[in-house]
């Protein structure tokens, strides 16, 4: 029973014995195995009616830690497993759980995991109790964003809003009193810390002095009118006052207040109402700091992210707000990295923070809210995993016991770093994770999994991946040799070997640029007799665990010759018109592709709409140096009046001296796949962040 296991640490505690970890950890084995029914446990530590009236800071410690490996079902929206039987090494667990509770790594108050959908561990110290609300800090600005998001999903804003002044929004203001450049304001500068606004200590403490001046919009009218002039240089990263920028927006677009929006359309729906979120000095909700949150509910918001926006089967949040807020977009690495404790990359997105966790030789994209000290929910698509730890100083980095102390108990036998001369299709039994367990790459491109997808001696373009990525397809051919497509799937928590698709079953001599439908229905493809004479779209639709019988696209778009398809979010079919040399779109209407449209572009074709439609990737020839003759790749945003914009080169970390193309992104937002041709006349798939693309986003866009 885990009860005894808890009471193994408190006789220790209170007696003053000295346990060895071993003796310790042998005994939590045999006991959690001894007594693996879980049926009897002493109730989680819940705040009394007085203590729910204390201040944190005043509320006494818990007599002994509560550590429980089978947390129990509350009925408060949130399934429970039981750790080990559900996932994770149990023993790895309970055993930093016993070296928290001896405060090895400072005051934690709670320690919280959930793995594929499920709590299966729950742990309470200090000053935690499972009904009490802690102080959430700056996590408060992750639930600001979700709120911002949700004001999108109901329409009362749009992603496109979110790259306008942000001053167009509050109507309450009087411009003619702005120091200069504020129309530099947007929301997506507002959500990433980089408004520009600066003030100084002595003006704020004037603020302070006239709080009647700051009520409503005046809040923003007095930050705008005394702050230094909005330049480029000042909208750099600075950890301040922007998210109140972001919340005087929201009570400005949805009906009522912000205060009854959030409460109404994201915390009731999640069944979040034991919280607290204080007002700030304009009488709306803080929006940087001073809300609180159980343990329990900061798991709900945790999941929310994990799924895409979704709760309960409802679209709170827009997906492609979910993958840019959690996006790599401003670089914080030089500042919080921590790399001997396996914390790299870190960066800064709508108010999340992400970083990529290494632990032997696996690397995993996190994405998180961080409050001061370690109020933090981490998590981790790629494991399906999501942390909550609620702290008070001192304390240690969260982040870091959480990647040297719970990665590894949900990694199961790590293989060795793959390099490309040895590998083997066949390691693909052993490969699990999303992008076949491959390490992220961040700004720099890196060959994407060598001896797997990308060979020696082979070319590979057109790599596609499913929305929930777990499969994956992509083109290849030998010197002399006709195209096919290949495909794996991770099935039973690991990836199958590579095999060929053969969609049309003989039927077309190549088929090559697959694409998956960004609803999971079909997979398009190319498929040819023979080069520049019959190249049309073809489809198959999914069955449930094949597909069907190869069909030729009905739609005017396969009256010319035409390949490199890929669909927009809303349906609509991108493709590139081989007979005119243009890059083409077909409009979904219900399914059908009734007709086709030019995408009007200064140059560019093999173009990739983004999941988020608001880029368009093409390659060209390069069009900087009249004497270079290699494809180089091409960014085109997209315009306020829908147009798309004068196409940028992505860069030299992309484009090299030889030919890039065949540009993709995957379904998350996450990455850049592209081909680029290697020395011996082939071709390989490299990967890159797309953080790289939104570097190059105009401020006005």
């Amino acid at each position: 029973m885990t009860i005894l296991i808890r009471y193994i640490t408190h006789v220790a505690y209170r007696s003053g014995l000295r346990i060895t970890k071993m003796l310790l950890l042998t005994n939590i084995i045999f006991l959690s195995t001894a007594y693996a029914q879980d049926s009897i446990r002493n109730a989680a530590p819940e705040a009394t009616a007085v203590e729910a009236t204390l201040s944190f800071s005043d509320v006494p410690d818990l007599k002994e830690a509560y550590i429980d490996a089978a947390p129990t079902d509350r009925k408060d929206g949130i399934p429970v497993g039981k750790l080990g039987t559900d996932g994770g090494n149990k023993a790895m667990i309970l055993k930093l759980a016993q070296e928290v509770a001896d405060n090895k790594y400072g005051n934690f108050d709670s320690y919280l995991i959930a793995y594929k959908g499920k709590l299966i561990f729950e742990s309470y110290y200090s000053r935690g109790r499972i009904n009490l609300p802690h102080p959430q800090a700056s996590a408060t600005k992750a639930y600001t964003s979700l709120a911002l998001g949700r004001a999108i999903q109901l329409g009362y804003l749009s992603m496109a809003d979110l790259h306008k002044p942000l001053i167009s929004f509050l109507k309450d203001l009087d411009p003619t009193k702005f120091v200069e450049g504020v129309e530099k304001i947007t929301l997506h500068k507002a959500l990433t810390m980089r408004s520009g606004i600066r003030i100084s200590e002595e003006q704020r403490e004037e603020f302070e002095k006239k709080p009647s001046q700051l009520k409503g919009q005046g809040q923003v009218q007095s930050y705008l009118e005394h702050s230094a002039p909005i330049t480029s240089a000042s909208q750099s990263f600075k950890y301040q006052f922007d998210p109140m920028l972001v919340m005087q927006v929201i009570d400005a677009v949805v009906p009522g207040s912000a205060k009854d929006f959030i409460k109404n359309e994201l915390l009731d729906k999640m069944g979040i109402t034991n919280y607290g979120w204080e007002s700030d000095v304009s009488d709306l909700p803080t929006s940087g700091s001073r809300s609180s949150m159980t343990s329990r509910d900061m798991v709900k918001w945790g999941t929310l992210a994990m799924n895409k926006g979704k709760w309960n089967g409802e679209q709170l949040v827009p997906e492609a707000f979910i993958a840019r807020s959690t996006s790599k977009i401003v670089d914080q690495s030089e500042e919080y990295d921590d790399t001997a404790s396996g914390v790299s990359g870190t960066a800064y997105g709508y108010f999340w923070w992400q970083a990529d966790l290494s632990t032997g030789d696996k690397s995993y994209l996190s994405k998180a809210a961080r409050g001061g000290s370690g109020q933090n929910i981490i998590v981790i698509d790629a494991l399906d995993l999501v942390v909550v730890t609620t702290t008070h100083r001192p304390v240690d980095d969260v982040t870091s016991v959480t990647v040297t102390r719970v990665l590894p108990a949900f990694i199961e036998n790590p293989i060795p770093t793959m390099s490309g001369k040895s590998a083997s299709q066949d390691k693909l039994r052993v490969l699990k994770e999303r992008y076949l367990g491959q390490k992220p790459p961040g700004l720099i491109p890196e060959v994407f999994a060598p001896g797997i997808v990308s060979l020696n001696g082979r070319s590979e373009h057109g790599i596609s991946f499913s929305p929930d990525l777990d499969e994956v397809f992509f083109s290849a051919n030998k010197k002399d040799e006709e195209t096919a497509i290949y495909f794996s799937k991770l099935k039973g928590n690991k990836w199958t070997p590579v095999k060929r698709a053969n969609f049309t079953n003989g039927g077309k001599n190549e088929e090559l640029y697959p694409f998956v439908s960004l609803n999971d229905k079909r997979i398009y493809f190319t498929a040819l007799d023979s080069i520049f004479s019959d190249e049309k779209i073809w489809y198959v639709n999914r069955l449930e665990d094949s597909w069907s019988d190869a069909i030729q696209l009905d739609s005017p778009l396969n009256d010319d010759l035409v390949f490199y398809i890929n669909q927009a979010k809303n349906g609509d079919l991108f493709y590139t018109n081989i007979s005119k040399r243009k890059m083409n779109y077909a409009p979904n209407k219900n399914g059908e592709f009734p007709e086709v449209k030019e995408v009007e572009l200064e140059f560019g074709h093999h173009g990739f709409i983004s999941p988020s439609q608001d880029y368009l990737l093409v390659h060209d020839q390069n069009k900087e140096n009249e004497k270079r003759k290699d494809a180089d790749i091409y960014v085109c945003f997209k315009e306020k009046d829908g147009t798309w914009a004068k196409p940028i080169n992505v860069g030299d970390a992309v484009n090299s001296n030889v030919s890039e193309g065949s540009a993709s992104i995957t379904p998350d937002g996450q990455y850049m796949f592209f081909g680029r041709d290697e020395e011996d006349g082939t071709a390989n798939v490299y990967w890159v962040s797309t953080e790289i693309i939104e570097r190059l986003r105009p401020d006005d866009l």
